[in-house]
């Protein structure tokens, strides 16, 4: 589905009509928070207004600076006329059994592309909760496409939070400053009370302290691709641990530019701040979804060229 300038943000991937594959509470989570990651898009935040079709398998969304591909339904693409590095390459983490997100590193810097959204089936776990979670932190602690300066970008300016790589966690946290005391702490999410924890951390404290902002040296674009090309690097990164019920190794990106989706979910995450807890995590057996299932059918991206023969499928109004 494309954006009124025609850039492919949206793709859906459908089994058969009729086909009832999914738990309605996984849909309707799906369905509201693809709502607000495209609130500023009115022509594709129509489509969920209403409920999500029974016989969706996958739902996948373009990240800023980003568009959807066209050989999978997790296939994603730099847009807006940039073009890739000629050493770079895209990564794929799990960060649930129901969601997965893509990312393109270019320069040493992992950038968000887009996300994957698969609904659970019927009778499995489904942590709606902590799925809800996961995309906070990965679209919240996003890196923007190019880089900027953390300081000026709009979610440090406005709500003083930022991503940043922690050695010391071995990944990517989210930074809350907001606090009363103006330091930096993981703002973290525990998937077993549901509440949102502050924590702090020593390196993140000096890198807040020391931080300056140094322009990236420019990479050489890549070569188009040819018959004799080689593609594009691809690596899958494997879950760190079997459930998405303690935090994820896989705590990613968004801010950027100003847009209405970073002041809504922002604002959620922000009113979740909380004292520091230590409480322990506890694991929980590993969620299941459609994922297994999406290689049997085709994705769909809804305003290209053959999607016409779909308008069937998914029954909405807003179809070219």
């Amino acid at each position: 589905m494309n954006d009124k300038k025609g850039v492919p943000r949206l793709a859906l991937t459908l089994a058969h009509e009729g086909a009832d594959l999914v738990e309605p509470d996984s849909l309707e989570v799906i369905r509201k928070k693809m709502l607000k990651w495209f609130n500023k898009y009115p022509e594709l935040s129509e489509y969920f207004k209403k409920p999500l079709p029974r016989n969706l398998i996958a739902i996948s969304f373009a990240h800023v600076s980003f568009q959807m591909g066209k050989d999978s339904c997790h296939d994603f693409k730099l847009a807006n006329g940039h073009k890739e590095a000629e050493n770079s390459f895209y990564t794929y983490r799990k960060l649930s059994e129901c969601l997965q997100c893509a990312y393109y590193n270019e320069n040493g810097v992992e950038y968000l592309a887009g996300g994957c959204f698969y609904p659970a089936p019927h009778g499995k776990p489904k942590f709606l909760q902590s799925n809800d979670a996961l995309l906070y932190f990965v679209t919240l602690s996003a890196f923007a496409y190019p880089l900027e300066n953390r300081k000026m970008s709009y979610t440090y300016r406005r709500y003083k939070m930022y991503g940043r790589f922690c050695a010391t966690s071995g990944k990517n946290v989210l930074l809350d400053c907001g606090l009363e005391d103006r330091v930096p702490y993981h703002l973290e999410y525990n998937h077993v009370t549901n509440k949102y924890e502050c924590n702090t951390c020593e390196e993140c404290c000096e890198d807040y302290k020391n931080y300056k902002w140094e322009e990236p040296k420019k990479v050489t674009p890549a070569i188009p691709a040819t018959e004799s090309a080689s593609p594009v690097s691809v690596v899958f990164v494997e879950e760190t641990s079997a459930a998405p019920i303690v935090p994820s190794s896989a705590v990613f990106p968004e801010p950027v530019s100003v847009t209405t989706t970073d002041s809504v979910i922002i604002e959620e995450a922000s009113q979740s701040r909380l004292a520091i807890d230590d409480s322990e995590f506890t694991v929980a057996s590993r969620a299941s979804s459609t994922e297994s299932l999406v290689e049997s059918f085709d994705k769909i991206d809804v305003g290209s060229e053959g999607s016409e023969d779909v308008e069937s499928d998914i029954d909405v109004e807003l179809i070219d």
